[in-house]
């Protein structure tokens, strides 16, 4: 499901919330779900952030194990 694109404009920073249960992983962008993939077939592994072709920081990244 993609709802649209809800980013900010260049120079804005931007809300991301990635939540993993299973195998569904679930995308949230400034508060809106962007997308869900009910298929992942690595429920453990490396956490790996990147940008496609552009510079991209990030800032008050925190990563947590829920029960």
């Amino acid at each position: 499901m993609v709802t649209g694109n809800h980013m900010k404009p260049p120079g804005h920073w931007n809300s991301y919330k990635i939540r993993c249960v299973g195998k569904t992983m679930t995308l949230w962008v400034n508060g809106v779900k962007q997308s869900e993939f009910m298929q992942c077939n690595n429920p453990k592994g490396y956490l790996g952030l990147d940008a496609e072709g552009s510079l991209i920081q990030f800032r008050h990244l925190k990563v947590k194990e829920l029960p």
